[in-house]
């Protein structure tokens, strides 16, 4: 098939006349991002993009009955649509088979998208009298693909193989950046692989192309790359592994909805896929943070209701203003300390809704629990009453999945719940707990579902993929309003079941030795799905511990990710014992909600560092920039101000936040030392040549969520404002004092006097002690004879 040429006008035309209910030639779909050409008699399609990223000859494979069932394109037709995504033009075509199976395909180009957008989807039809055995379906298997910033002929872009984000596994991402070059050369083929997302840039252009699965409700999404040096991308494959499910007769399966971007912001792509995952789903996104404390290291298993309501008191004290308002409890609360058995055990003696109504009612908190609802103990009640509910092995037998981790460690198993009366059992344990006025569910161990050797009873389901969706649907179903949270479920598989969701490590106890990979991974993660925040779900990170054998370092940096990711706050220490230090840093990195992030160095390092926000109030506009270092000795960290989108050639002052350092007013970027495994938070203001607020140390954000009034005076010379923060705090709010300013002290002093302290050059603080909430404020200035200049040495 010949690739067309790009076409910058839209076009929508049939290049042959219908001959015998189909097309005879090639057919093009294009508009000014993106042009495609697709052969009505074979069903192969290539796109062009604008700036010269291509994909070419790639086809649809569809396997039934052990046999490849796409033969000759019975149906071809161009017709326009519009959808959740937007509106465009569509290729229709239909394949039929003289076993009754059909199979339907829609490639549609979306107008107006930025980002070229094109979706491939369809459908399998049984229409034939017996059941179909599925197996593999390749809703892309192409040859070839570019990158594009170059002549769209064969071996552009093909000397530096690309680097990738990709979904590493099924919870979560990963960084592989473009191989470093051994004597001049690269290697001769480069393997991707992975679940869900593959986005590759072109080191050199920074070109990307992005392929993602925005839909996927029936089979685990699969997609593969290769790369040859010399020749450029050779192959690629968007696959669903149906393994063995069958097809009733007159019954229908939706396929994945896969999505096709290029240009030259991937960050872009990205984010567009995280949308089209939410207006796709099959249940409306839900999206917010929630602040929480979590008992589980905390307490472990020693956890009680009376440690819970102590606990809250603290909460309630020192983070109740700031939004913390959930006490979850974690595993532990449950009978015999064991899965399966969902009732308190006798360290909650009074129940869950007398907890539940205690903590509203003393400090002003809801309830929240753990639940591992699949995971079933085989000394549970569960199990004893109904083991044929468990998932299977080959042999048809019950599956031990694991032993449990704690005492007595019995033998686990998991729930089937594509048998429906066990999916009304998982629904009906959240109704319950619901009932009892638990408002947050934390869901662990659901992940061991997506394990294909664990076979359900169902063969009308995709082993793992199905088995899973059902448990998330009927935790939904019973949880009601409820905020529930997943641990390690698949981001396509949580959108709009889950509130929140993380996929990852856990973050361990703060201060253990050699643990430091655990915050190296959590990092990562949250980096590379940032594009999910907010958008499909609420993204989050496990819980936090932020006790006292942490060095600073450390507690600065587990802060600051779980901060500038956006996640939910979610604190996990003793809170009785926690110094005042402790309780102050926690305290900064809240209320939740901030800015959406992005990692400036997503494709560079497989641990993004530089993590850029872009706080907005009502009053001014700044960046916020995060440097991680996750190395284990010092490093280079920094951000040139163009790479934000600022003014290259203007004037930023820069506050680092945790060491409160001024670095000066700035041109063009900034770079500094970051100890080993550590954090730092840049703020970068734009220099006004007046006094101005550049810092604050009651929020990493510094002034997003605590000011609330700002204004320069010129003809009166006074700054004011009002900061809101929490009753019973003290913090301080800096200012930048240029030459030919200074503060305005009057002799003896008044109420009227600027009241700032001078920190050292044009720097100054102002102490604030907040006796409510709220502090209003106004700061007088005079003008001042700038200094002399230095004299000259003599000669």
């Amino acid at each position: 098939m010949q690739i067309p040429l790009f076409r910058p006008a839209l076009v929508c035309a049939v290049l042959a006349t219908a001959v015998a209910g189909g097309l005879a030639a090639d057919a093009t779909l294009a508009n000014a991002a993106v042009s495609l050409a697709i052969d009505p008699a074979s069903g192969k399609w290539s796109a062009t993009w604008a700036q010269g990223a291509a994909i070419r000859d790639a086809e649809l494979r569809v396997e039934s009955d052990g046999a490849q069932i796409i033969g000759a394109s019975v149906e071809s037709a161009m017709r326009s649509f519009s959808d959740e995504l937007g509106a465009g033009k569509e290729f229709r075509q239909v394949w039929r088979t003289g076993a009754g199976v059909r199979v339907e395909r829609e490639i549609r180009l979306y107008d107006g998208s930025g980002v070229g957008l094109v979706t491939l989807s369809g459908r399998i039809v049984n229409g034939g009298p017996t059941a179909a055995k599925l197996g593999v379906t390749r809703l892309i298997d192409a040859t070839s693909w570019q990158l594009g910033h170059a002549s769209a002929t064969a071996g552009a872009n093909a000397s530096v193989p690309p680097a990738a984000v990709y979904g590493a596994k099924l919870i979560h991402m990963a960084v592989q950046p473009s191989p470093v070059a051994v004597a001049g050369k690269f290697p001769a083929e480069q393997t991707y692989s992975g679940s869900g997302v593959m986005a590759f840039r072109d080191p050199v252009s920074g070109a990307g192309l992005t392929v993602g699965y925005a839909k996927a409700d029936e089979a685990k999404p699969e997609l593969e790359a290769k790369f040859a040096t010399g020749t450029g991308g050779v192959m690629l494959q968007a696959n669903a592994r149906f393994l063995g499910r069958t097809l009733p007769a007159g019954a229908t399966l939706e396929l994945a909805r896969v999505c096709l971007m290029a240009g030259d912001d991937p960050y872009a792509q990205l984010t567009t896929l995280g949308d089209a995952m939410a207006k796709l789903s099959r249940l409306p996104a839900r999206t917010g943070p929630v602040s929480l404390w979590c008992s589980w290291y905390a307490h472990r298993l020693s956890v009680s209701e009376d440690l819970i309501l102590a606990n809250a008191a603290v909460a309630a004290k020192h983070f109740g203003p700031l939004g913390l308002n959930i006490m979850q409890v974690d595993h532990g609360w449950q009978r015999a300390d064991i899965t399966g058995d969902w009732v308190v055990n006798e360290r909650f003696p009074h129940g869950l809704k007398w907890l539940a109504r205690e903590l509203g009612e003393r400090h002003g908190m809801k309830l929240g629990v753990w639940v591992s609802p699949t995971d079933v103990a085989a000394t549970s009640e569960l199990f004893q009453t109904h083991p044929e509910w468990m998932l299977r092995n080959p042999q048809g037998q019950p599956h031990v999945n694991w032993k449990w981790y704690w005492k007595p460690f019995p033998n686990c198993y998991q729930l089937d719940t594509t048998q429906p009366a066990a999916a009304a059992h998982v629904a009906d344990v959240f109704r319950r707990l619901a009932a009892e006025d638990v408002s947050y569910f934390k869901i662990d161990f659901i992940g061991s579902q997506t394990r294909e050797h664990l076979l359900p009873l169902n063969p009308e389901a995709t082993p793992g993929w199905t088995v899973l969706r059902r448990t998330l649907d009927a935790i939904r179903l019973g949880s009601g309003d409820a905020w529930v949270r997943f641990c390690n479920a698949p981001p396509l598989l949580s959108v709009g079941s889950s509130d929140g969701s993380y996929g990852g490590a856990d973050t361990a106890d703060a201060g253990v030795p050699g643990m430091f990979r655990v915050l190296k991974e959590n990092g990562a993660i949250l980096a590379t799905t940032f594009w999910l925040n907010d958008r499909a779900y609420q993204r989050e990170v496990c819980d936090m511990s932020m006790r006292m054998q942490a060095s600073v370092e450390e507690a600065r940096l587990r802060a600051a990710i779980m901060t500038l990711a956006n996640a939910s706050i979610s604190w996990s220490d003793e809170f009785q014992f926690l110094p005042p230090s402790r309780i102050r840093m926690m305290q900064q990195c809240m209320p939740a909600g901030n800015p959406p992030m992005r990692p400036l160095d997503l494709f560079e390092r497989e641990n993004p560092s530089v993590w850029n926000l872009k706080p907005k109030n009502s009053v001014e506009a700044w960046d916020v920039v995060g440097l991680f270092n996750f190395d284990d000795k010092p490093g280079t960290r920094g951000v040139r101000f163009d790479q934000l989108g600022l003014d290259a050639k203007a004037e930023y002052a820069v506050f680092e936040f945790w060491e409160e350092k001024f670095l000066g007013v700035l041109k063009g970027s900034v770079e500094l030392v970051v100890p080993p495994e550590s954090s730092r938070i840049l703020s970068i203001r734009r220099v006004t040549g007046a006094p101005q607020l550049i810092g604050t140390d009651m929020h990493v954000l510094q002034g997003y969520h605590e000011t609330k009034a700002l204004r320069w005076d010129a003809a009166t010379l006074t700054l004011s404002g009002k900061f809101s923060r929490m009753a019973g705090v003290n913090n301080r709010a800096f200012f930048l004092v240029p030459e030919g300013y200074a503060p305005k002290f009057e002799f003896p002093l008044t109420p009227n006097s600027a009241r700032l302290t001078h920190v050292a050059g044009n720097l100054w603080a102002q102490e604030i002690e907040f006796r409510e909430k709220d502090f209003a404020w106004t700061i007088p200035f005079e003008k001042v004879a700038p200094p002399p200049p230095p004299k000259a040495e003599p000669n």
